[in-house]
């Protein structure tokens, strides 16, 4: 396809969005090109394979979706610079209280402390540590309620009401599919306590920037970009015990505690809205504006001309 493109339309300038994988099969089967490569891509965990390195090297321009990510990619010799992916503010809003009541009587809550999380049904999002934490968080406290919005039937992902049966949390569970409209989505966000990710690893976590919009407070695994999200007072890290490689690039994974992810949920069970926290979270999305990503791409094709 591209080589038709290029036919076609001789372009100047190829630029492809998607994970490093991908664009090492592209930058395979272009050699000899005469247009200009800039890569758009996530770096979802440390360190950065060689293999992967020689890939970004060969672009004119490498793009990384966090800071977190370019640190790494720097660290092996890449020239590459963050692109700070932006966040729509003004529809991820946050929701006035009469707004979060009606919602919650509307899906069926009153005063549930109720936990979310927005995530592929995969193992890097490691949903079964979700399920440890909130169990054993929740295994006094009959008003604790775990909505989780995710691709339930994925053939390579958990069996999920299984294993919630199996974490006696099955009648406290609800389980969303994927795909739901934009309303629904930030009304669950709306109605949430508390934003729960323990991720192995991120290479970025746009359900995380969601959440901070919408002044959700997020708990998320200390490592990768999560951190980086959440540093500054802007939300709670989970210490991992547990840190091993995983095959897709030898990348770390970080396994969040089942224990200290628990203590976190009750602290903000037992103190309610942590406001500063939240208050940070909203104002570091509000600064993450499109136009700065557009800019940025801008600057870097004028660059190649």
């Amino acid at each position: 396809m591209l080589q038709n493109l290029w036919g076609m339309w001789t372009y100047d300038v190829l630029i492809t969005a998607l994970d490093i994988p991908m664009q090492e099969r592209f930058m395979q089967r272009i050699g000899g090109r005469q247009f200009k490569y800039v890569g758009i891509m996530p770096i979802e965990a440390d360190p950065l394979v060689m293999d992967w390195a020689i890939v970004l090297s060969q672009m004119d321009k490498s793009l990384i979706i966090s800071e977190f990510g370019k640190k790494e990619a720097q660290k092996v010799g890449v020239e590459a610079e963050h692109l700070q992916i932006g966040v729509d503010a003004d529809s991820w809003r946050m929701p006035k209280n009469e707004e979060t009541q009606k919602i919650r009587e509307t899906l069926g809550y009153g005063d549930e402390f109720i936990v979310l999380t927005v995530a592929d049904n995969q193992e890097r999002k490691n949903l079964s540590r979700a399920f440890e934490i909130f169990a054993k968080f929740a295994e006094d406290k009959p008003d604790a309620r775990y909505i989780l919005v995710t691709r339930e039937h994925n053939l390579v992902g958990w069996k999920l009401r299984s294993l919630a049966q199996e974490y006696g949390i099955g009648n406290q569970i609800s389980i969303y599919e994927r795909g739901i409209d934009f309303r629904q989505l930030w009304s669950l966000y709306a109605i949430s306590n508390v934003f729960l990710l323990p991720s192995k690893a991120e290479g970025l976590g746009m359900p995380l920037l969601e959440a901070m919009g919408v002044g959700v407070p997020c708990v998320a695994t200390n490592c990768t970009a999560m951190a980086e999200l959440l540093a500054d007072d802007r939300g709670y890290l989970i210490d991992p015990d547990y840190i091993y490689r995983d095959p897709f690039g030898n990348g770390k994974r970080y396994l969040a505690s089942k224990d200290h992810g628990a203590n976190i949920l009750q602290l903000i069970y037992d103190n309610g809205k942590p406001e500063k926290i939240i208050k940070n979270a909203r104002e570091y999305v509000e600064g993450r504006k499109w136009e700065v990503a557009v800019n940025h791409l801008n600057g870097v094709l004028e660059s190649l001309q």
